[in-house]
C-alpha cells in the first residue's frame, strides 16, 4: 500500500507541471561544428612547427598558448599549402616564420597589448582557448590602439587593428581579402586567384571609392557597392554593418566562433595565405620565396611588411652583435631565427 500511494503521489505532481511550449521565434543557438579529423600530414606539421616553436622559445613541452592556436589551425594551415600552391619546405618555413613572429609565437591572433586580462587569458589551463575571455582581452585593448598607439591612432586604429595569423592590417587589406573571399565563394576562379588590392576603385558612376588604411562607414557602403556591381557581395553583411565586432569574432581561436558560415578557423588561417601571396607579386620578392638565405629572409620581410625606405636593407643587420633595443633589428632577427628553426625542423624534426 505505501508504494502505490507513492506512485499516486509522484503522479498527482507530474500531472501539475506546467508544460512550457518553445518560442518558435527564440534565437537558436549555434551548433558546435564537428571537429576535422588529425589527419597522418596534419600530425607530421604539428610535429614539424612545434619542434621549430619550442626551439625557438627554449619550451622543453610546447607551452598551452601556442599548442592551443597550433591545434586549432593545422588542418587549415595543411590545406591552404594546397589552395595556395605552397609545396616546398622552403617556401612553408618563409611562411611559417612570419606567421610566428607577427603571431608572437602563435599566441595571439590579434594585434595586442599585454593587458591584465591577456595575462590571465595566456595563464589559464586546458586545451583550448576561452573565447569569451579572449574576446575580452580584445576588446581592453580598444583605447589603445584609438588613442595611445602611434602607428594605429592616426591611421587604422582598433577598427582596423591587425588580425589572423600575419596580422591583416588596414582597411586596404581587409577589403581586399574580403574580395578575394566572396570571389572563392560567389565568383570565378581568375577573380579568386587575383592576389591584389585593387583600390581606388571606380563605381558604375565613375566615382571614386577610396580604401587606405581608415574607412569611415560611408567608405564601407561604397566599397560593398563597388564589389556588387562586380558581381560579388561581401557576406555576410554584418561585415559592413558593423565591422569591428565582426572582425574581432572572425579572428578568435576557436572552431564554433564566426560570423555566419565564415568561420574564424578560415578566416585566421586564409588571410594570412591571402596576403602571402599578394604580397609576392613582383619580381622584387618572387625570386626569394624559395631560397635558403638572410637575404631571402629579409626580402620576405620586406614581403610582409611592406616595401619602403623604413623596411629595406634588413639584409645588412647582424644578428649576432649585442642586443638592442632597436625594434627593426629585432623584428628581422626574430623572423630569420624562426625560419632556421622550421628549416632544421623540416628535414629532421
Amino acid at each position: 500500500m505505501k508504494l502505490a500511494a507513492v506512485l499516486l503521489i509522484v503522479i498527482f505532481v507530474s500531472s501539475c507541471v506546467p508544460v512550457v511550449e518553445e518560442d518558435p521565434n527564440s534565437p537558436k543557438p549555434t551548433p558546435t561544428p564537428t571537429p576535422k579529423p588529425i589527419t597522418a600530414s596534419d600530425k607530421v606539421l604539428y610535429d614539424q612547427v612545434s619542434c621549430a616553436l619550442k626551439s625557438i622559445y627554449s619550451e622543453s613541452q610546447l607551452s598551452l598558448k601556442r599548442s592551443r592556436t597550433l591545434n586549432f589551425i593545422v588542418s587549415e594551415l595543411n590545406q591552404g599549402f594546397k589552395t595556395y600552391g605552397v609545396r616546398s619546405n622552403v617556401e612553408k618555413a618563409h611562411f611559417l616564420a612570419q606567421l610566428i613572429h607577427e603571431s608572437d609565437g602563435l599566441s595571439a591572433t590579434v594585434e595586442r597589448v599585454m593587458g591584465p586580462t591577456w595575462r590571465r587569458l595566456f595563464n589559464a589551463p586546458g586545451e583550448k582557448w576561452q573565447c569569451d575571455d579572449y574576446l575580452a582581452a580584445v576588446d581592453e585593448d580598444d583605447s589603445y590602439f584609438d588613442n595611445r598607439y602611434v602607428y594605429s591612432k592616426n591611421k587604422y586604429k582598433s577598427k582596423f587593428r591587425g588580425r589572423g595569423l600575419i596580422q591583416l592590417t588596414g582597411c586596404a587589406n581587409y577589403m581586399g581579402y574580403f574580395y578575394h573571399a566572396s570571389a572563392q565563394d560567389q565568383g570565378t576562379k581568375a577573380q579568386a586567384s587575383t592576389h591584389n588590392t585593387y583600390f581606388p576603385f571606380r563605381d558604375k558612376d565613375g566615382d571614386r571609392v577610396v580604401a587606405s588604411w581608415y574607412c569611415s562607414e560611408s567608405d564601407l557602403l561604397a566599397i560593398d557597392r563597388t564589389f556588387r556591381d562586380l558581381g560579388l557581395e561581401i557576406n555576410p553583411s554584418q561585415l559592413i554593418d558593423d565591422f569591428e565586432a565582426s572582425a574581432d569574432e572572425l579572428a578568435l581561436p576557436c572552431r564554433d566562433r564566426g560570423i555566419g558560415n565564415f568561420s574564424s578557423e578560415r578566416f585566421v588561417v586564409d588571410s594570412s595565405f591571402w596576403y602571402w601571396k599578394k604580397c609576392q607579386n613582383t619580381s622584387y620578392f618572387s625570386p626569394y620565396i624559395y631560397v635558403n638565405s638572410d637575404q631571402a629572409v629579409s626580402r620576405m620581410t620586406e614581403c610582409v611588411h611592406g616595401k619602403s625606405a623604413v623596411y629595406q636593407n634588413y639584409a645588412s643587420i647582424n644578428c649576432n652583435a649585442s642586443n638592442s633595443d632597436d625594434w627593426r633589428k629585432q623584428s628581422y632577427c626574430s623572423r630569420r631565427k624562426a625560419f632556421k628553426k622550421l628549416i632544421s625542423c623540416f628535414i629532421d624534426p
